[in-house]
């Protein structure tokens, strides 16, 4: 039997130095390696953190961009709607120098052409702010205290009125007619069973001889007013005789 014997390899000082700085250089490789991810990180870190900063800065720049766009547009559409106004108030403003102007012409007109009748108190004209009114006595019309059919004199008056209104051309006419405070159910002879009813009649009498000259018929309009708006007082027989009336109220 042969028995073999091997000899370990026994390292010189010089291969055990190597060795050793090759571990040392291995574990500063490491070691650097370390810092250096760790430093990577760090900076990955700080990178994401201004990001999420920017980030931020974007989304509140796109919304405080976002409201000033809101701002610019509620500012567009008031600046719209201030101007919208302005025109209209300005139209207005116009309309109402026109109606003016067109209610002082016609107050003019109307007052000239019925002079003659105002001198002998058969008519009275009235100007308020917006409208004309002619207040005529029922003696100047109508026969009695309790009748409504003109009279050839008060048919003539009326006729002139109409000459007039159709050359004003008003936008509307309001024919009322009035009585006074005595009930005509207390009158012998009767031909209207409430002064309503005779009140009416006075206006709608009026109002016949104006569509028979020819005044717009959609531009008239009668009412009665009764015994419910005199003017003075009904205790004395000239209160009486003056809420006896028929009353034009014209609109330019």
């Amino acid at each position: 039997m042969v028995l073999v014997l091997g000899c370990a390899h026994k390292y010189t000082e010089e291969e055990y130095q190597n060795i050793v700085n090759q571990l040392s250089a291995c574990s500063q490789e490491v070691k650097a390696a370390k810092e250096e991810s760790a430093g990577s990180s760090k900076n990955i870190a700080q990178v994401q953190k201004r990001l999420d900063q920017m980030s931020q800065d974007l989304g509140a720049a796109i919304n405080e961009k976002q409201e000033l766009l809101d701002r610019n547009i509620q500012c567009l559409e008031e600046k719209k709607a201030l101007i919208k106004k302005l025109s209209q108030s300005s139209i207005a403003n116009q309309e109402k120098k026109e109606a003016q102007a067109r209610m002082n012409k016609g107050y003019e007109y109307i007052s000239s052409l019925m002079e003659p009748e105002r001198l002998n108190d058969n008519i009275y004209i009235i100007r308020t702010q917006e409208k004309i009114k002619i207040v005529i006595p029922q003696k100047t019309l109508f026969p009695t205290s309790t009748s409504a059919w003109l009279t050839p004199k008060g048919t003539k008056l009326v006729k002139k009125i109409a000459l007039g209104l159709k050359q004003m051309s008003p936008s509307s006419i309001e024919i009322s007619g009035h009585t006074d405070g005595t009930f005509v159910t207390d009158q012998k002879n009767s031909a209207y069973s409430t002064n309503w009813h005779l009140a009416m009649a006075r206006a709608l009498s009026v109002l016949q001889i104006f569509e028979e000259s020819h005044v717009k018929k959609d531009r008239m309009c009668a009412i009665s007013y009764g015994d419910a708006k005199p003017i003075t007082d009904n205790a004395t027989p000239e209160g009486k005789s003056m809420n006896r009336r028929v009353e034009i109220v014209i609109t330019p």
